[in-house]
């Protein structure tokens, strides 16, 4: 079966569409992921499948307004497609379901949509947009061959929103990698193995934790906090202020993302990982985090917010606490029992055993059951 995956931005750092396209391919498809990226030289294949550019040229970015620009590039996604000729288009998240319904229906593929959140409860920052993410999501989502999500939380609203006459599949974000080697995460800090080290693992943004995160610092001793990934623009500053007006910058460091190949020997350096999505809407209350799944494959202990389905899964495995996301206080509270964990046996056993079980070989599995039921394209 020929699948082109549609996708907003590159797809070398966004793990999940790399393993599910790595793990389509493995099972026999043709895959080629369509990015709104540019494709380096030497790049046109990665994990065992094909990518193709659909950017715009720099020209075209510079004379078009943007929401000009935003037609441009649903036109370039439609004619990737109609030239890939696929049998499904596997939209990843609501910005690609207008050019895959539009180039599903020029090729007669199936659709299939791939929901990483619960797009109608994310706060936009643009009205306009909020309105086109409900709309296209009311107007497509019904008509897609299958649907897939991330949580079964979000799997019930998205059955219940657009009347659906089965559960979408869930396939959650449990993480391929696989710790090795030396990470050098503490040298770069620095710090040698005696410092706790607390772990904040992908990009620094609002309604993340991370001020609440460097508020609870100002409250620990000895220990240093790292958030390891590239920030949402202009949040790295705003953070960072903070961090200074503490007096932090000894122990509160930002450092940029590495590859994927070297994350989770740098993950597995940390004491405690935290993942700490603020109470602010219902897609952050129903979400299950990669990280969450990142730390536990690295053998890490998590300390997270009190959401329903992140408080859900660590229970059921007793891999670390939860708190509420914006007292600070109780932060550094459970951060403080994780450090003094750290040679927990009983701990280890169980985020040993929770990683056994979550593994992408088991949860791959459900997205190559998915694709084994489709009837292979209309055409």
């Amino acid at each position: 079966m020929r699948i082109a995956m549609l996708l907003h931005k590159s797809v070398e750092f966004d793990s999940r569409v790399r393993r599910e396209a790595s793990a389509l391919a493995a099972a026999g498809h043709e895959v080629v992921v369509l990015e709104l990226a540019p494709v380096p030289a030497g790049s046109a294949t990665l994990d065992g499948f094909a990518r193709r550019s659909v950017l715009p040229s720099p020209a075209m970015r510079r004379r078009l307004p943007f929401h000009l620009y935003r037609i441009a590039f649903l036109a370039q996604f439609v004619r990737a497609l109609v030239g890939v000729r696929p049998d499904v288009v596997h939209a990843h998240d609501a910005a690609m379901l207008l050019p895959g319904i539009a180039g599903a229906r020029l090729t007669k593929a199936q659709l299939v949509y791939d929901s990483h959140e619960l797009a109608t409860s994310v706060p936009y920052r643009e009205r306009a947009w909020a309105w086109f993410v409900a709309a296209i999501e009311r107007l497509v989502v019904p008509r897609c061959t299958a649907v897939i999500t991330v949580s079964d939380g979000i799997a019930a609203r998205l059955q219940e929103r657009y009347g659906l006459r089965s559960t979408p599949t869930v396939v959650r974000n449990v993480t391929a990698l696989k710790p090795g080697g030396e990470g050098g995460l503490r040298r770069a800090l620095g710090i040698g193995p005696d410092v706790p080290l607390i772990l904040h693992q992908g990009a620094p943004a609002p309604d993340r934790g991370c001020e609440e995160l460097v508020h609870a610092a100002a409250l620990l001793d000895g220990a240093h906090v790292v958030f390891l990934g590239d920030p949402e623009p202009g949040y790295g500053e705003r953070l960072q202020r903070t961090i200074d007006e503490l007096g932090l910058a000894d122990r509160v460091t930002q450092l940029p993302s590495v590859p994927l190949s070297e994350l989770l020997s740098n993950t597995a350096e940390a004491d405690v990982g935290v993942t700490l999505l603020q109470d602010t809407c219902e897609n952050h209350r129903l979400a299950l985090p990669n990280k969450l799944f990142e730390y536990i494959a690295a053998g890490v202990p998590v300390v997270a917010s009190a959401l329903p389905e992140t408080e859900r899964l660590i229970d059921a495995y007793g891999v670390g606490w939860c708190v509420a996301p914006d007292n600070p206080a109780a932060l550094a509270d459970a951060l403080r029992e994780a450090i003094r964990g750290r040679e927990d046996l009983a701990l280890r056993a169980r985020i040993a055993r929770a990683a056994a079980e979550l593994n992408w070989a088991l949860e791959g599995d459900r997205l190559i059951k998915l694709y084994a039921g489709l009837d292979g394209g209309s055409r």
